[in-house]
């Protein structure tokens, strides 16, 4: 059975939430997953260990996490031998305009360019407005953009914009393209 290394960042937890219905599919099809949370330190998973990489990270500040953007980094050379994935969760995902398209390929491309890592397949998932996780600062700058953008506004509760069938797609087509890759 291909082991299929799931690495993943998540600021406020909807990127791991997101890996987990990811792994669950993978796991469906017959795959044995290692879902991991990047760290900042020497025991994160080697790549080599695996037979393909899902890689996952969310977009805070205008950029994903500084932790899997150096693993990926690092990993690079590797990565190009094996089947990847790449996912990225972004909140401007959920408008359905040219420019909010426009904004989530720029930043895979970021991500691509930093890491010089170009994964077999990239897709952006919208995410979570996550009033509840955020600290005050937080919940209030970001109450702010929302309303100036026309989104929900209420803090008392998270406004999930996740597309989960488009994620169990990814995952499903992922599994296909591993099984049909030479051994």
């Amino acid at each position: 059975m291909p082991a299929v290394l799931l690495l993943h960042a998540s600021t406020h937890g909807h990127t791991s939430k997101i890996a987990a219905r990811v792994a669950a599919v993978l796991e469906a099809a017959g795959l044995d997953v290692d879902v991991r949370k990047a760290a900042r330190h020497a025991d994160a998973p080697d790549p080599r260990d695996y037979d393909a990489v899902i890689v996952g990270a969310s977009i805070h500040a205008g950029h994903h996490q500084k932790e899997i953007v150096a693993w990926a980094r690092a990993h690079h050379a590797t990565l190009a031998l094996r089947p990847t994935a790449f996912f990225s969760v972004c909140l401007t995902a959920a408008d359905d305009t040219e420019e909010s398209r426009e904004a989530t390929r720029r930043y895979v491309d970021e991500f691509v360019e930093a890491t010089g890592w170009t994964p077999g397949r990239a897709i952006t998932f919208a995410g979570a407005l996550q009033y509840r996780e955020y600290d005050f600062a937080t919940r209030l700058v970001i109450r702010l953009m929302m309303r100036k953008g026309g989104h929900p506004t209420d803090t008392s509760r998270d406004h999930e914009f996740t597309d989960w069938a488009a994620v169990e797609r990814f995952a499903r087509e992922f599994a296909v393209t591993l099984a049909a890759a030479p051994a």
